[in-house]
């Protein structure tokens, strides 16, 4: 009995402390951004004291305002000089194209990125696990490969899915799948501990 409350507590207080303390780097993090500003534009010299996560405010704020500009004409313009001057430097050029790309593609309303979830064979025959087809391959990359029907998996890591494998294979070697993006995460990051409602209906 007393094991049974205090992995009540545990369950109660564990996920809870993580959240506060991932919110509390987030704002941490945003409000030492505002140290490269000089003294005398900084909130706290306005209001003469200071507000945790007004610097997080400030970024959404910041990143609207230049959505806004980049959208027009002139903000095109400007983009595109900057990045051909980026495109110049070498070792600034891939990291820089590599991000867009990816947040064009997670981003884009079109993309079917991350919106589909199977079960595939990994890092063996007979070893099952969750993974998202994120695109298929090119036709030159396909052509090399000999595939009819590739397509490129992502199997993450845990419990940081951050981190993980990206494979191409048949998509005739991929089981479709009843789970959702978000229970497929979230057996990954729980270490196999959550599985999908549908599992635990069946």
């Amino acid at each position: 009995m007393l094991k049974k409350y205090f992995s009540a507590g545990l369950l109660l207080w564990i996920p809870l402390a993580v959240t506060v303390w991932v919110l509390e780097s987030i704002i941490r993090w945003s409000d030492s951004l505002l140290g490269l500003l000089p003294p005398d534009w900084r909130p706290d010299a306005f209001l003469g004291f200071h507000v945790p996560g007004i610097g997080l405010v400030i970024a959404g704020i910041v990143i609207l305002v230049t959505g806004v500009l980049v959208a027009n004409i002139i903000g095109q313009w400007v983009l595109r000089a900057w990045e051909s001057l980026l495109e110049k430097i070498p070792f600034v050029r891939p990291i820089y194209s590599g991000v867009k790309q990816i947040l064009q593609t997670i981003l884009s309303d079109q993309t079917q990125s991350f919106k589909e979830v199977v079960l595939i064979e990994f890092p063996r025959p007979g070893v099952w696990t969750y993974g998202f087809v994120v695109a298929e391959p090119g036709k030159k990359t396909a052509k090399e490969i000999g595939g009819e029907s590739l397509v490129t998996v992502f199997v993450p890591t845990a419990p940081n899915p951050t981190s993980g494998y990206v494979l191409m294979v048949e998509r005739s070697a991929l089981k479709p799948t009843s789970a959702t993006v978000d229970e497929a995460f979230k057996f990954h990051i729980s270490l196999g501990v959550m599985t999908p409602a549908a599992d635990k209906s069946a």
